[in-house]
């Protein structure tokens, strides 16, 4: 008889608890009184107080070069990979690994011509549950994926079923109008920080997000409240 182990549902915020960050900025974790979260709010609390200012741009053209011993290396790559996933909703390894190596692929074909981590932080930006949380139209990218597997969410005219769809310039996104109303409450509950980018037109009369420009052109410093490793991401996967 085969025996299976029964999967407990593990909260998505305890997982921010072995990070030591506040991996999707969400200000519900100062809120929380249990004991196991002291030590985790304190340290953001610390690490807040050093910052000069409200926010710290990140420039991830440049990234500062760490040396590590082989067991602090691999738990450093481990965490990489947990706050990528986690910052982004929750993305599987299968997936993360996907968009990984077509980034790496792609720029081996073009003899390193592309940047290999731009071209993974534009797969990453560029996809629909994404933009609906950059918009404030949905109050994480979770609930976003759920109004799009409900196929409330439509691209160019067209009923879209796929949280992993890939947008580009010109591309027009709508809701159906049994959600407005769940819309419009998000829109009042939301902080409105960061910042849509500037790649976005959003009309927040009609509900509406219109694709105006190419996501390099613009910067996604204010997108990323900590530092992302895209490099030391990219090269996990590297043979």
């Amino acid at each position: 008889m085969l025996i299976t182990k029964k999967r407990r549902y593990k909260p998505l915020y305890k997982k921010f608890l072995n990070l030591k960050q506040n991996v999707q900025n969400r200000p519900r974790i100062f809120k929380f009184k249990k004991r196991k979260w002291k030590n985790l709010i304190e340290f953001l609390n610390r690490f807040q107080s050093k910052r000069p200012g409200k926010f710290k741009l990140y420039d991830f053209q440049r990234y500062p070069l760490l040396s590590f011993s082989f067991r602090n290396n691999f738990r450093y790559k481990l965490h990489t990979k947990q706050k990528v996933s986690y910052f982004y909703g929750g993305l599987s390894k299968k997936y993360l690994k996907k968009i990984s190596m077509l980034a790496l692929n792609r720029t081996k074909l073009k003899k390193k011509i592309t940047n290999s981590k731009l071209f993974l932080i534009e797969s990453l930006e560029k996809r629909l549950d994404v933009i609906l949380h950059r918009s404030h139209f949905v109050i994480s990218i979770r609930s976003a994926r759920q109004l799009i597997s409900h196929g409330q969410v439509f691209v160019n005219k067209r009923r879209v079923n796929n949280c992993n769809f890939i947008l580009k310039k010109g591309d027009l996104v709508e809701f159906s109008p049994i959600i407005h109303g769940l819309i419009e409450k998000n829109l009042k509950s939301s902080r409105g920080w960061p910042m849509p980018p500037k790649y976005l037109q959003i009309n927040y009369r009609t509900f509406q997000v219109l694709i105006i420009e190419d996501i390099k052109s613009t910067s996604l410093s204010l997108q990323f409240p900590f530092w992302l490793d895209f490099s030391t991401l990219l090269k996990s996967y590297e043979r």
